[in-house]
Parts: structure tokens; sequence; C-alpha cells
């Protein structure tokens, strides 16, 4: 039946504007959706796709999609199982402590280093790709870890009414602060 709805979908052609295949137990994406570049909402909810298509993920064939609204919820796209880490032992490079150094104390409003920075446009160059630590606060280059938080979306987002939570990139500095993170906040990890 998903077969039968998609072929009806190609046969409009580069006008088609709108794909729902709620519900239909489907396995995977249809790579079919490449041809057509006129598609603004592809609903896929409540399926079992476990990943997405190369097509999608790849961008080889979607360039020029201009998909506006996408539904997946209810797929086994995120697998939600825990993993354990190990500590490993923090060892940065002494450019990576030294920007840490400076880039706290230029926080600080440090009279001395503000100054300084102002004569190597290298430093400035290199300080500015600077992130800020969600559980400490302290600034650093090298992100130790990408975690994500998952928050209720913003009240003006089109989303599903079904969608209650939306992940959110949280970068963090050190494993100290990885052991100190709340609850709602998980690393991310290639497995």
């Amino acid at each position: 039946m998903t077969e039968r709805l998609l072929i009806k979908a190609l046969s409009g052609g580069k006008n088609m504007k709108i794909i729902t295949l709620n519900g239909k137990k489907m396995t995977k994406m249809p790579s079919a959706l490449g041809k057509l570049p006129g598609l603004k909402t592809l609903v896929l909810q409540n399926n079992l796709i476990p990943k997405v298509c190369p097509e999608l993920r790849t961008l080889t064939q979607f360039q020029d999609l201009k998909l506006r609204e996408f539904y997946c919820e209810g797929n086994p796209l995120f697998l939600q199982q825990p993993v354990i880490s190990t500590q490993r032992e923090n060892v940065w490079s002494l450019q990576e402590i030294t920007s840490r150094f400076v880039m706290n104390q230029l926080a600080e409003n440090n009279p001395f280093l503000m100054d300084g920075i102002e004569r190597y446009p290298q430093v400035r160059s290199m300080i500015s790709q600077g992130k800020t630590c969600a559980m400490c606060g302290q600034h650093f280059i090298t992100v130790w870890l990408d975690c994500v938080r998952f928050v209720s979306p913003p009240k003006d987002w089109k989303i599903s009414k079904n969608l209650q939570l939306v992940p959110l990139r949280v970068l963090i500095c050190s494993y100290k602060c990885f052991t100190q993170r709340d609850p709602n906040l998980f690393g991310i990890a290639q497995v």
C-alpha cells in the first residue's frame, strides 16, 4: 500500500507539495523522495524507520528540495540506550590551557590581557572560536563532549502536536563537568 501511495505521489511529479505516509509500518524512507523537488511537507510519523535514507542524509539528490516541514515522530530514529562512559584523564595541549586561561581572564576584564590581546591578531582569532561550558560557565576551545538536552519547543514553532521535546545542543568542557550534569543532559557517543 505504501508503494502504491508513493507511486501516486511520484505521478504528481514536480508539483507534489505534501506526502503523508503516517503509520504505514514502513521500515525505511523511500529513496524516491529525491525525485520530488517541489515537496514542501513530508509526514513519516509512527512508522518503523530506524535511520534516514542516504538521499536525505547526504543531500546528494536533495539539493533542490525545499522541504519546510518534516514530521518523523514515533520512529526509532534515536535509540535511547544508555552507554556507560569511562573517565579519561583530561590532557589538554598547552594551546588549550593558555586559551582557557586567557579567555577566562578576559571575561573578568583583566586590563593587562585586554591591552596585550590588541597586539596579537592570531590570538584574537583563536579565542574568538571559544565556547562556554554549559555546566561551569568557563571558556574553552576544544569541545570535550557534545551533549544534548531535551527541551519543550517554543510555542511559535509549527510542529506536530505530538512532539513534546526537541534536542538542544550543549557543550561540555571536561569530564568533571559531565559528572556534575543534571539528569536531563545526555552525552552523544558514536557506538
